[in-house]
C-alpha cells in the first residue's frame, strides 16, 4: 500500500510527455474501415484518459480489447502497434492514478509480455510509472521462461500478441497470450486461440490439414511353391524315412523270420538291406525337411504380410 500510494503520488508530477498523441495509421492501415475506426477510437479513449484517468481508463481498456479483434491487420502495422503500446502505458497509469494498483499491474505485465524483451518507453509517462515498470520487470523476470511451438501444415503466419513471430517463439514470459495463425494461401480460416505459457515448458499448437498419403497397395508375394506340393513332400519324406526304417531293421533277418545263427538249415538267405534303408532315411529325411522348410517360410511371409495390410489400413481409418 505504500508503495502504490507513493506511485499515485508521484504520477501527480508526472511530465507530459507520454500524453502527446500517438502517430496517425499508415495509409495501408487507414484503407481498412473498420481497423483504421478501432485505431481512431484508442487514440480518443488515450486522450481521454490523459484528460481524466476515472473515466477515460474505462474507454480505453474497452478500446484496445476491440483493437484485438484486428489480429493479423494490427500484426502487420507497426504504427498501429506502437499506439497500441503507448496506449497499454497511458492505462497503467491512469489505473494508478485511480488507486487501482492491481489493474494497473497487470496492464504493465500486458505490455512487458507483448513487448516480447523490447524496452517499454515508461519513462516518458513519469517517474511513477517507470517505477511500477522496473519492478513488474523485475518480478517477470524471476518466473522463468517457456516456449511456443506451431506446426503448420500449410504455408502459414503466425502473430503472438498482434506481433510476428517464428515457428518456435522461445523466451517467453509466463502467462496467457494470444495467437493468431493465417492461411497465406487463403484456403483455410484464420485460427485464433489464448495459450497459457508455463516455464520451462512448451505450449504446442498445429494449424491446417495435413495431406494424407495413400500407401502404395501390397503386392502379394509368390510362394515358393503350392501348399498341396510342400504337403506332398512332407507326406514322401515322411513314408520314405518310415520305409527306410523298416529296410534298416530287417536287414540280417530270414524272411521267414527263423533265427540265422540257430536255424540256419530253414533259413537259407537272409535280408541285406541295411544299405538300402539307410539311403532311403536319409533321402526321405531330406524331402521332409525340404517341404517343411519350404511350408514354413511362405506361411511366415503369408502372415506378415496380412499383419502389415492391417496395420496399413487401420492407420488410414484412423
Amino acid at each position: 500500500m505504500l508503495l502504490d500510494g507513493l506511485l499515485g503520488a508521484l504520477l501527480l508530477v508526472a511530465p507530459g510527455q507520454g500524453s502527446s498523441d500517438a502517430p496517425a495509421p499508415s495509409v495501408d492501415a487507414a484503407a481498412d474501415g473498420d481497423y483504421g475506426q478501432a485505431l481512431e477510437r484508442v487514440r480518443k479513449a488515450r486522450q481521454m484518459a490523459n484528460e481524466d484517468p476515472r473515466r477515460g481508463a474505462v474507454q480505453l481498456r474497452d478500446a484496445l480489447q476491440l483493437l484485438r479483434d484486428f489480429g493479423p491487420v494490427l500484426a502487420k502495422d507497426p504504427e498501429g502497434q506502437d499506439l497500441r503500446t503507448m496506449s497499454l502505458l497511458t492505462l497503467s497509469r491512469s489505473l494508478l492514478a485511480t488507486e487501482d494498483a492491481d489493474g494497473a499491474r497487470e496492464t504493465m505485465d500486458e505490455a512487458i509480455r507483448t513487448s516480447r524483451g523490447d524496452p517499454l518507453p515508461a519513462e516518458e509517462f513519469g517517474p511513477g510509472l517507470a517505477a511500477l515498470y522496473k519492478e513488474r520487470a523485475g518480478v517477470l523476470a524471476k518466473r522463468g521462461e517457456g516456449s511456443l511451438s506451431v506446426t503448420c501444415n500449410t504455408p502459414c503466419s503466425i502473430y503472438l500478441n498482434e506481433r510476428p513471430v517464428q515457428p518456435l517463439t522461445e523466451g517467453l514470459i509466463p502467462g496467457r497470450y494470444r495467437v493468431w495463425i493465417e492461411d497465406r494461401d487463403g484456403e483455410d480460416p484464420v485460427l485464433q486461440r489464448d495459450v497459457e505459457i508455463a516455464a520451462d515448458k512448451t505450449a504446442t499448437l498445429e494449424f491446417g490439414t495435413a495431406d494424407i498419403v495413400e500407401p502404395p497397395p501390397l503386392l502379394p508375394r509368390k510362394r515358393i511353391m503350392p501348399r498341396w506340393a510342400e504337403g506332398l513332400l512332407m507326406g514322401v519324406g515322411a513314408a520314405a524315412i518310415g520305409t527306410g526304417a523298416v529296410l534298416w531293421a530287417i536287414d540280417g533277418t530270414c524272411p521267414n523270420g527263423a533265427d540265422p545263427v540257430t536255424q540256419s538249415s530253414v533259413c537259407p538267405q537272409i535280408y541285406t538291406s541295411q544299405t538300402a534303408g539307410i539311403i532311403a532315411v536319409a533321402l526321405g529325411g531330406a524331402v521332409l525337411l525340404g517341404g517343411t522348410i519350404t511350408l514354413t517360410v511362405d506361411e511366415v511371409r503369408a502372415k506378415r504380410q496380412r499383419g502389415t495390410q492391417a496395420v496399413l489400413n487401420w492407420t488410414l481409418r484412423f
